[in-house]
């Protein structure tokens, strides 16, 4: 299923960020200093919309259907929130977060792999005789 591999993806995409910020805090500073222009913006609006409605989707084949669904729904409620909250507002907020203690961002870190490797464990195909 192409919905499924695009979501095992983008769990990996979530723990290697996630490793990256563990290991240098400020490199998420940097990787959001990349994605926070115009162009950026718009994608990660429409990005975050394309992932809730495939966790949507997925949801009802995966290990834990009630949390992807509501996972879904958060991605898809925080991709309108981006949409409402505008370029300006999300700069200021990252702003904010690059000057944040550096256990801070390592926390965030190791709860966003973790994010990454549920989404991962929950849409992987399970064993045939399992």
């Amino acid at each position: 299923m192409t919905a499924r591999r695009f979501l095992i993806g983008f769990g990996v995409f979530v723990i290697a960020v996630a490793v990256w910020t563990i290991v240098q805090p400020l490199g998420l500073q940097r990787f959001s200093e990349q994605v926070l222009t115009e162009k950026g913006f718009g994608v990660a609006v429409v990005f975050r919309l394309i992932v809730g409605v495939l966790l949507w989707v997925t949801a009802s084949a995966s290990r834990t259907p009630r949390v992807l669904k509501a996972l879904g729904a958060l991605f898809i409620l925080s991709g309108i929130a981006l949409a409402i909250i505008g370029l300006d507002r999300l700069q200021g907020i990252a702003d904010w977060g690059a000057g944040l203690d550096h256990a801070i961002l390592r926390t965030v870190g190791l709860v966003a792999g973790a994010m990454g490797a549920f989404i991962i464990w929950s849409v992987w195909p399970r064993r045939s005789g399992a």
